[in-house]
């Protein structure tokens, strides 16, 4: 599978079937757990309440300060739909792993279903909240880092064409 395959494409691929293993596995095994109990909660809860309460006497910008307790929302919104965000977190991670072994198989549709994977996995937040609630930078960053990761499979779309002439990527 990773035989004459550019050095770019190979060491994405690689970056990129361990973090959607990971996420698969972290998915079914959250899944499989069931969702946090009341008491795991509310120890989440309290020590969430007392990280604000220590950072807020580090006197921060009002804008740091509403980050953080929209991460609190996120991850009480996280826990309230916990099987639905885990169900659609960890397809997304599935569709993020065929879309590379479609591509080492020279298909042009793991490329497409990567863009795919990227934005659904970046923006999957708004599926159970809504965009008032979900911290700008937190989608930005996302949207960032997927946007390079398109665009440094993107530098390897001669070699999954098949298109000899264009291949340039075997530094």
């Amino acid at each position: 599978m990773f035989k004459n395959k550019p050095k770019s494409l190979l060491i994405l691929g690689i970056l990129t079937i361990l973090n959607t293993s990971l996420a698969i596995l972290n998915g079914i095994i959250s899944l499989v757990s069931g969702p946090p109990g009341a008491e795991q909660i509310k120890k989440e809860n309290l020590e969430m309440a007392k990280t604000i309460v220590d950072f807020r006497q580090l006197d921060p910008p009002p804008e740091v300060m509403e980050i953080i307790e929209k991460i609190q929302q996120i991850s009480t919104a996280v826990n309230d739909n916990f099987l639905f965000f885990t169900g659609i977190s960890t397809l997304f991670s599935i569709i993020g792993l065929v879309s590379v072994i479609l591509m080492f198989r020279k298909e042009i549709y793991g490329f497409h279903a990567y863009i795919v994977y990227s934005i659904l996995s970046s923006i999957s937040i708004y599926f159970i909240l809504s965009p008032s609630e979900v911290p700008t930078p937190l989608i930005v960053v996302n949207l960032l880092f997927s946007g390079l990761f398109v665009f440094l499979y993107s530098r390897n779309l001669a070699w999954i064409k098949n298109d000899s002439s264009l291949t340039n990527n075997e530094e």
